[in-house]
């Protein structure tokens, strides 16, 4: 806050006394400044300052109208922007707080208000005599308005003017060198000015500003984070005789902010026990004081921290503060002797109680498990979260939040990943900083592969117990489920035998339907009425049966009814889940393991849930001794499982990392005598060796891969699955690519084998989730799926459109002949062998050179776009223009264009996308589409196998009928080098 330290008296008083005053002019500024053009013929007071002398009635009343209607003005809307921002500004108790309580990004957000204060003060400044008493005052005001404006090089500079303008002339008005010897009485340490103030200057003026210029100097600094030049500043001015008394505090407040933004937090908290009497406010006070003791703490000073937060207590008016800082008393604990720490947590217990801190409970909680979190009381801890959640209020949800994440973490630590959890997907992310919600979300998605896998187990186990019951037991228990089952879902015992009327052939009779919102005696709302309600209910299962909460209800219930169900004997003995009803006996009895299949299904289950759930620990988590005793669960309940070879593997990768040499080599021998020779066995006794080994086997894989590809895309199906079957068969899917799967999907689609096409479609999607082709998968599974139902709505719309993979012969295209230059003709037909200009970057629309070839450029004719393929089969050939004709229609929809196949040679095929206007469009497609094809318009399909290039209409008829594409490419690479 910025201070006024003169004391306002009656203006008769003021009168009186100033008439003995001598006054301080300004004799330094210089009013000969460049004005503003509406200004330019009008001589402002300034500019008069040296016409008439500053006599005592010139004194009084430029002191005051500067004073009173400019400098203090200025200095209250200043204030009120520090007020605002220090409003804006939120103190978290639990983290170091900031030095101060405003953020210069909040008082810049005011620019409005900090142009006012400029504009204030420098009409302050011109329209005044410069010999005012409040010269040096506006200046530090203009100063101090660009500091918080955030225009820090404008700050110094004006700063820096006051260093010098107001620095002590000679006796003849010359300037005396600053920090020098040469000055009479000076040093290099003194570049302060000395402050002779009598007791009536002290009472009713105000001290001369350019010594706290030098302080803001410092600020600034600081602020630019510009440490050593601020350094070198304090010490200056620490050694300076000349400084004042009264900027000490604010000359340890800045050498206390320097130290803490070096973060040396015991040097910052002995210059800020300096710096309290700097303070403009109790409230500041306080905040510092609480600051004060944060840095002791972290200085190791717990006697001092204490005594600082026992003074933030008694000058705070915030009760938040009160309470954090009786907390932080409480922390303050010597060492771990127990007396010291159940103390402390004992005073927390009973402000706890105290109805004065109710609304603080939830933070004093938190608290107390901190405390026995450091003490590794680990189960008081929890409960006293819980406590902390249980009376949180809804109007602080960031006390919630830390609570919660608290206790998630710690359940996290002590290997409880359930409850774990559970917390974790109660936390509010939006109170989260980002930094941390990648971590949260990472540790949610592991913790919710775990959480499935142990219901799993837990209700196979639940199964398994009641299928070992005996049979009159485990009737009776069911019963005593379903029951229950029914009493929560609202059905009553006599409505079960009503539900399996069907609606669509019920005789509903003629009978009026009763009125149930009339004839309410009692007045009460029909749904606020129970006997109305259980008579509603009663009325409308008799109607309508026990109809499901569902859309479409009546079809439903029209499919499901006994009149209007079609045979199916291959089917009759599958029993559908959506078929059990759960709140009868039969139906629960349906899901226990009574049969050895059944019992078998049950195992399976246990048997690889367990092992994600160890093989997720290990891998994922890095707990290799849950991971082990998951494992060794498993061993011990399947032996001779059929995943037993992983177990053995992965359970001495465990016991390895836990340094349990013993168990890695039993494990080993294990694995050597029952698996032999396996990668497994290999693995535990030679890594080095099967890496070596993997690494040649994926370059053969990879290239076999490669050649299967080749002999997909160029047609020889037979051959590819025939290959791709073999090398399957070696090498299972690991080396499996998108592109491959793709295309071996487009022929399967093709041979109307839908569902091998599904299958390999799926596989994109599971394997490769991040490939640009994943998310085009999803679609024509949809469509696949819909074949049939498409296909017949297409055929009986009887349209005949040409064969998917037809070629068309473009109509020879004829075109106006395009005006001739005479300067373009005499440079196309001047002799080759001159010398050539050198080519501009916009070649477009440069003179072509003479070339020795059939092709001629015609860059403002219309273009095509022609993709060439290489070797590609018809089939790929044509999803290329179906490719191509989407990407057009999705990026291009409001310029027609038109997608066409062209066959050059037997295995040479053109895509050609007409409707460019001239040669520049057309390139400028290529350079867009260039860039997606292997991203989003043909992914599946390798860059080796196609190229673009822009053809000019007459130059197509030339290339069709003459077919020679090299002579074409080579005319494209003289024009255009290395583009095409």
């Amino acid at each position: 806050m910025i201070k006024s330290r003169g004391i306002h008296h009656l203006i008769l008083s003021l009168v009186f006394l100033t008439c003995y005053l001598w006054g301080i002019g300004q004799p330094t500024l210089d009013p000969d400044m460049k004005k503003p053009k509406k200004y330019e013929n009008r001589v402002l007071r300034s500019e008069k300052t040296g016409d008439k002398k500053f006599n005592l009635p010139r004194r009084f009343f430029q002191n005051t109208f500067t004073h009173y209607n400019y400098a203090f003005n200025a200095t209250a809307k200043l204030n009120q922007v520090i007020a605002s921002a220090r409003a804006q500004h939120l103190d978290d108790y639990e983290q170091l707080l900031s030095f101060y309580d405003y953020s210069i990004e909040n008082t810049s957000n005011q620019r409005t208000e900090l142009d006012s204060v400029i504009y204030k003060v420098n009409a302050g400044i011109l329209l005044h005599d410069l010999r005012s008493n409040w010269m040096d005052n506006l200046y530090l005001l203009m100063g101090q308005a660009y500091y918080f404006r955030n225009t820090l090089d404008t700050a110094w500079m004006t700063f820096q003017y006051m260093n010098y303008a107001f620095s002590p002339k000679e006796a003849d008005g010359f300037d005396k060198v600053i920090a020098s010897n040469a000055n009479e009485g000076g040093n290099a340490m003194k570049v302060a000015t000395e402050e002779d103030r009598n007791i009536i200057d002290r009472a009713f003026s105000e001290p001369p500003n350019r010594n706290d210029a030098l302080i803001w100097l410092v600020r600034t600094h600081i602020r630019n984070n510009e440490m050593s030049t601020a350094a070198s500043l304090i010490q200056t001015l620490k050694q300076d005789p000349l400084l004042p008394e009264r900027l000490e505090p604010e000359l340890a407040e800045v050498t206390a902010w320097w130290f803490y933004q070096q973060e040396q937090y015991d040097s910052a908290a002995f210059y800020l026990e300096n710096a309290l009497p700097a303070a403009d406010d109790k409230p500041q006070l306080a905040r510092w004081e609480f600051l004060l003791g944060q840095l002791y703490e972290r200085a190791s000073k717990p006697e001092q921290a204490k005594d600082a937060f026992r003074r933030s207590i008694k000058h705070t008016i915030n009760p938040v503060m009160e309470v954090a800082a009786q907390l932080q008393i409480a922390q303050q604990v010597d060492s771990l002797d127990k007396a010291d720490w159940q103390s402390a947590i004992d005073a927390l217990l009973k402000m706890a109680k105290r109805e004065r801190y109710s609304n603080y409970r939830d933070l004093i909680y938190y608290t107390i498990a901190k405390l026995e979190i450091k003490r590794e009381k680990w189960a008081e801890a929890k409960a006293n979260l819980l406590r902390s959640i249980k009376y949180n209020t809804p109007d602080n949800p960031y006390q919630h939040t830390r609570s919660y994440l608290l206790l998630a973490g710690l359940s996290f630590d002590q290997r409880e990943y359930l409850p774990a959890k559970n917390y974790y997907d109660s936390l509010q992310m939006g109170n989260l900083p980002d930094t941390m919600s990648a971590f949260i979300e990472d540790r949610k998605d592991v913790l919710g592969i775990l959480a499935t896998q142990y219901g799993i187990i837990s209700r196979q186990d639940s199964l398994q117990k009641l299928a070992a019951m005996p049979e009159a037991e485990r009737n009776e228990f069911l019963k005593k489920q379903a029951r229950q089952l029914r009493r929560q879902r609202g059905i009553k015992e006599d409505e079960m035998t009503g539900g399996g009327t069907n609606p669509v052939l019920s005789q509903l009779g003629n009978n009026v339907p009763t009125d149930l919102f009339g004839g309410q005696a009692t007045g009460d709302w029909y749904f606020y009425n129970n006997a109305l309600k259980s008579r509603g209910f009663s009325e409308f299962r008799s109607k309508w049966g026990n109809r499901a909460n569902a859309d479409n209800w009546r079809r439903s219930a029209a499919a499901t009814a006994p009149g209007f169900t079609k045979e199916n004997p291959d089917t009759s003995s599958v029993v559908t889940t959506d078929a059990i009803d759960e709140t009868t006996v039969e139906g629960l009895l349906s899901r226990i393991p009574t049969t050895p299949e059944m019992l078998k299904i049950s195992n399976d289950s246990i048997l690889q849930a367990g092992y994600l759930l160890a093989y997720t620990a290990q891998n994922r988590l890095e707990d290799y001794e849950t991971a082990a005793t998951e494992y060794e669960k498993l061993l011990q309940r399947f032996p001779g499982n059929v995943q037993e070879i992983d177990i053995l593997y992965n359970l001495a990768i465990c016991y390895r990392m836990m340094g349990r040499s013993d168990m890695v080599s039993q494990l080993k021998n294990r694995l050597t005598t029952e698996f032999p020779g396996s990668r497994q066995t290999k693995l535990i006794s030679d890594p080095l060796g099967v890496q070596l080994e993997d690494s040649a086997i994926s370059r053969k894989a990879t290239t076999t891969y490669d050649e299967i590809y080749d002999q997909f895309i160029s047609g020889k199906f037979d051959e590819a699955l025939a290959a791709k079957q073999k090398a399957d068969s070696v090498y299972g899917s690991h080396y499996w690519t998108p592109q491959l799967l793709y295309i071996e999907a487009v022929y399967h689609i093709r041979q109307q084998s839908d569902s091998v096409a599904i299958k390999r479609l799926e596989q994109i999607s599971s394997q490769f989730p991040d490939h640009g082709l994943a998310a085009k998968v999803n679609n024509m599974i949809d469509v696949l799926k819909r074949r049939k139902e498409i296909e017949e709505y297409l055929t009986n719309l009887d349209v005949e459109r040409p064969a998917e993979d037809s070629t068309v012969a473009l109509p020879e295209i004829t075109t106006k002949k395009e005006p001739e230059d005479p300067e373009i003709k005499a440079a196309t037909t001047r002799d080759v062998t001159k010398e050539k200009k050198e080519i501009d970057k916009n070649r477009l629309d440069k003179k072509a050179p003479e070339l020795k070839t059939m092709f001629s450029r015609h860059s403002a004719q219309p273009h095509f776009v022609v993709v060439v393929l290489n070797d590609v089969d018809p089939v790929y050939v044509n999803e290329s223009r179906n490719a191509f004709t989407r990407y057009n229609k999705e990026t291009y929809y409001n310029q027609p264009m038109n997608v066409l196949i062209v066959s050059l040679t037997e295995k040479v095929n053109m895509v050609t996308i007409r409707g460019f206007s001239n040669e520049k469009e057309a390139i400028d497609y290529i350079a867009k589409a260039r860039v997606q094809a292997n991203k989003d318009i043909i992914p599946w399909l390798k860059t080796d196998k196609y190229y673009f290039m822009p053809v000019a209409e007459d130059n197509m008829n030339l290339l069709i009928a003459n077919k020679n594409l090299p002579e074409y490419r080579n005319f494209l690479e003289q024009l255009f080098p290395g583009q095409f």
